[in-house]
């Protein structure tokens, strides 16, 4: 099966199969840490081609399937779960996974906290820009990190192709948003988190703030494996704006996992 781009609801089966990918290697690589973001990845990826799992030499379980992009050239996927929260172990499983697959591009998808009044429980930040407290060594002074071009370059067209309001019949719509992503490389557990106001004071267009992408970022700067780029996909969980103990995150993984799997074939490395 695959996603319907440009139609909502649930995905439709391809009148033709596109031929499987020979070699056992992986275009895209997904990152998640929290066991509720690899629940809603495994759910995604089973939708796809030829879903399977395996471990890795430490034992880390992988998952794996691929989808074909417009062309029909397949986009295979890993994705494995950083064995606790936190930037280091992030940075440990991004290595791995690097070092494994060599994917072109990793995202990381999962949750985040919504920062400002533009993003709602259940909506997805996509972004290719991090806002960080902890910078890379070697990193310039920013306040963005951009990823490669052209992986902007294909957030473009992936955000002109899908509408940007998600429409789901049982009332599980969302919408999708483009932005910087703040993370501070310490867990934000309060949704009123000292964090939050801090990178609004730096950046007044963050979208979310979430933990774990400093870590990955150190590692990417690093020169980890052969990754051109890396994407952040996160589903908003909670806001400043809820009340204390509104859970909202098996809707906001499952949204992000479904926009990271809509993402895939636009992924490719020679689109």
């Amino acid at each position: 099966m695959t996603y319907s781009f440009r139609s909502p609801g649930p995905p439709r089966v391809a009148s033709r199969v596109p031929a499987a990918p020979t070699a056992v290697k992986a275009e895209v690589g997904v990152l998640t840490v929290l066991p509720v973001e690899m629940r809603a990845v495994v759910a995604a990826l089973k939708r796809m081609y030829d879903y399977g799992d395996r471990r890795l030499s430490p034992g880390s379980p992988v998952h794996e399937a691929w989808l074909p992009d417009s062309r029909g050239r397949p986009v295979r996927v890993a994705a494995v779960q950083a064995p606790r929260p936190g930037p280091e172990s992030a940075a440990r499983a991004f290595r791995a996974l690097i070092e494994e697959y060599r994917p072109a591009t990793v995202v990381l998808t999962g949750l985040a906290g919504g920062v400002g009044p533009l993003v709602a429980p259940g909506d997805v930040v996509l972004s290719d820009r991090l806002v960080t407290t902890r910078l890379p060594p070697g990193a310039r002074r920013v306040q963005g990190n951009a990823a490669a071009a052209t992986l902007g370059y294909r957030l473009d067209d992936f955000l002109t192709a899908v509408p940007l309001v998600q429409e789901r019949g049982n009332g599980d719509s969302f919408r999708l948003h483009r932005g910087p992503i703040g993370s501070g490389g310490v867990p934000v557990e309060d949704a009123r988190a000292e964090i939050r106001r801090w990178l609004t004071q730096v950046n007044d267009q963050v979208l979310a703030v979430e933990t774990e992408a400093v870590g990955v970022a150190r590692a990417f700067y690093e020169g980890a494996g052969n990754a051109r780029g890396r994407l952040i996909v996160r589903g908003i969980a909670d806001t400043a704006y809820l009340r204390k103990g509104d859970d909202h995150r098996e809707l906001a993984a499952r949204h992000a996992a479904e926009a990271t799997a809509m993402l895939v074939p636009f992924l490719h490395p020679a689109r």
